[in-house]
């Protein structure tokens, strides 16, 4: 196992129900948590698709979602600290803070309206802009700019259209935009990278980001005014990178490989070489009760598998695990 730092988390507050945890900017926890029991409403509603009873009542997820407010909670020394309140809105939100303070929560789903709002840092309402529906990550930059990167329904679908453009930025897969959620060009992937039909891992770095998009799995730069730079990679399925000089970890994958954490090396420009692995570790997933007659093991899905940065965390049963890209190479004698 790579060294790693280990911290133990505590449940949020009662009566809160935590939604989405996110690592900042600043590198500290956050969580976006509700008051309404939107668990309770999705297990009704999975528990009634498998059975062969009698057709279940209606969600009720657009109620709950209308009527419950949402709270912003920061892990600091020990313990969370209150943020701000304001009406919930989406039962998806995913969240990061600009480096003034203000923080973006953008809804996952978009049906035709605006799902990102920018608020202060006690949550007044300052803006609202589309950055489409289907988003699996949003990101803030070291510049300030906001990064989404789309999974497949988000890519093809339809239903966002964008003056003086023939196709939604979405249908890139991974666009940028400006604080107040204006498009920023963004030079695209080469060609011969493949195309990206799912964005799986999308880690903020320095004025860029970090991806690895289904379907081929490369590992690509993007930075506005730069040319993209990509690296080949044997690892599919990864959930998040975090890179330091030519070393990146990759964390994730299909099956047998969702617990994995790989070290590569990233030599040449980023024309397309091949990124050279050099180690592989297990992180420590909780395991689950594997399917009927499925000998591959699995884990329990954690509350956050991210990078950003040169660091990964993970977040699962209470303990916030964090490796360090560095402390990796190290390990392995590497300069």
């Amino acid at each position: 196992m790579s060294p790693r730092t280990t911290l133990r988390y505590l449940p949020i507050p009662t009566g809160w129900q935590a939604l989405r945890y996110a690592i900042l900017s600043d590198g500290n926890l956050a969580v976006v948590a509700t008051d309404v029991d939107l668990a309770k409403e999705w297990s009704r509603i999975f528990d009634g698709l498998g059975s062969d009873g009698p057709i279940a009542p209606p969600s009720r997820i657009d109620q709950l979602t209308d009527s419950g407010r949402a709270r912003l909670l920061t892990w600091d020394a020990g313990s969370w600290q209150d943020g701000p309140v304001f009406p919930l809105e989406t039962p998806h939100p995913l969240v990061d803070r600009f480096a003034d303070g203000r923080w973006l929560v953008v809804g996952a789903r978009a049906v035709g309206k605006p799902n990102a709002r920018v608020l202060t840092p006690e949550g007044a309402l300052l803006a609202r802009f589309m950055l489409g529906d289907g988003i699996e990550h949003i990101a803030i930059d070291d510049a300030d700019r906001i990064w989404v990167g789309w999974f497949d329904e988000g890519i093809f679908g339809e239903g966002w259209s964008v003056p003086d453009m023939e196709w939604p930025p979405s249908s890139n897969g991974v666009a940028c935009f400006a604080p107040d959620g204006s498009l920023v060009d963004l030079p695209l992937l080469p060609k011969e990278a493949g195309f990206i039909a799912d964005c799986y891992a999308l880690a903020p770095a320095g004025s860029g980001v970090w991806a690895s998009p289904f379907t081929d799995f490369p590992l690509v730069r993007f930075v506005p005014g730069m040319p993209t730079r990509w690296w080949r990679s044997e690892l599919d399925g990864p959930k998040a990178i975090a890179v330091d000089g030519t070393y990146a970890l990759v964390a994730g994958g299909y099956r047998n490989d969702a617990a994995r954490l790989a070290l590569v090396q990233l030599e040449g420009p980023g024309n397309g070489e091949e990124a050279m692995l050099l180690a592989t570790w297990s992180m420590p997933l909780r395991s689950a009760p594997p399917a009927q007659n499925d000998r591959v093991p699995t884990w329990e899905s954690p509350d956050l598998l991210a990078g950003r940065g040169d660091t990964l965390h993970l977040l699962d049963d209470g303990m916030w695990h964090q490796w360090r890209v560095a402390d990796a190479v190290a390990a392995l004698g590497h300069t």
